[in-house]
């Protein structure tokens, strides 16, 4: 098992499609870290004491439009002749004076939806190799070889998963690595981890760990898929299928009706913001708003349905490459 896990790790970073792959995902980050730092500045004492004088007006209009649109709502007021109340009384993010401050990118403020669009980056790529890496074997007859030579298909099976997994997430720990250290050295005004307080520090590193899990998941996700398949393009294809129909599809469908978004608990999309999101700290001067969706996942549920989802997958995969012939 040791020395087929080693054959396939090097198998893994010969291939084409890795190197092909790196280079992308590398490229298209330095793109978003130089495009994000272009347009970064440090707001002035001024600016800052300016922006603190007008938010706290605009804050205390916010409180008061919520708080009697929230009881208009409930029946505990009436509204007034000709008065046009949002829907669910979202009047959008309360104003802080760190939101009126127009001084563009910042990483100490940003940098939870610069990791979460990280995480969809490093699924979707890990999703992609894990689905090439066992889909060319079937397809090319090389597995139907390594099975004369290694006939135990559950360890072959199970040597291929755990190197390209492991592959895809020393891969993430480098890129993810280096990413947010260019961030932190093209930040305006000095902006460094050094200027972060230790529970944001720590936010950003375990949110970075859960980057990894999730781009781990992916990854099992697309060879589980290829492998049932026999095929990359089976893997490809119902990745496509469920993003456009189901993820993208449903949420474009809610959102025209404007309704409550039923389909929300049954996305793995929603349990991945969930398993994401604990290593974010909360802004203390933000009010959470009322959303139409009534769902709420804790990181626990959003942890243990996507394990649960990938060992299952998973599982067919082994049960499948058990049941069937390897020609």
């Amino acid at each position: 098992m040791k020395h087929l896990f080693a054959a396939e790790w090097s198998r893994l970073f010969a291939r084409r499609i890795t190197l092909v792959t790196g280079v992308l995902v590398g490229t298209l980050l330095a793109f978003l870290t130089f495009g994000f730092t272009l347009t970064g500045s440090s707001p002035t004492a001024a600016e800052q004491a300016a922006a603190a004088e007008r938010a706290g007006p605009l804050a205390q209009l916010w409180d008061q439009r919520t708080e009697h649109c929230g009881r208009v709502q409930s029946g505990l007021e009436q509204a007034e002749p000709g008065e046009d109340l949002p829907k669910a009384c979202d009047y959008g993010p309360r104003p802080t004076a760190d939101s009126l401050l127009d001084y563009g990118f910042s990483f100490h403020r940003q940098w939870p939806s610069l990791y979460y669009g990280a995480a969809v980056l490093f699924a979707l790529a890990g999703f992609v190799l894990g689905a090439s890496f066992v889909g060319v074997e079937w397809s090319s007859g090389g597995m139907s070889g390594l099975l004369l030579w290694a006939p135990r298909r559950g360890a072959v099976l199970g040597a291929k998963l755990l190197a390209v997994v492991s592959g895809v997430a020393l891969m993430t720990v480098v890129y993810l690595g280096l990413w947010t250290a260019a961030f932190l050295a093209l930040a305006p005004g000095g902006e460094n981890v050094s200027r972060m307080s230790a529970p944001e520090f720590g936010s950003l590193l375990l949110t970075g760990l859960r980057v990894v899990f999730v781009a781990m998941a992916g990854t099992a996700l697309g060879f589980s898929v290829a492998s049932i398949g026999r095929h990359t393009s089976a893997a490809l294809g119902a990745g496509i299928a469920y993003l456009l129909l189901w993820e993208f599809g449903s949420t474009v469908v809610f959102t025209v009706v404007e309704t409550t978004d039923y389909a929300e608990p049954y996305r793995l999309s929603s349990y991945a913001r969930a398993w994401l999101s604990l290593g974010v700290l909360p802004d203390p001067n933000a009010t959470a708003t009322v959303a139409r969706s009534t769902f709420r996942a804790t990181w626990e549920t959003g942890g243990l349905v996507i394990a649960a989802v990938v060992t299952a997958v998973a599982a067919a995969a082994f049960l499948a490459m058990h049941r069937r012939d390897a020609r």
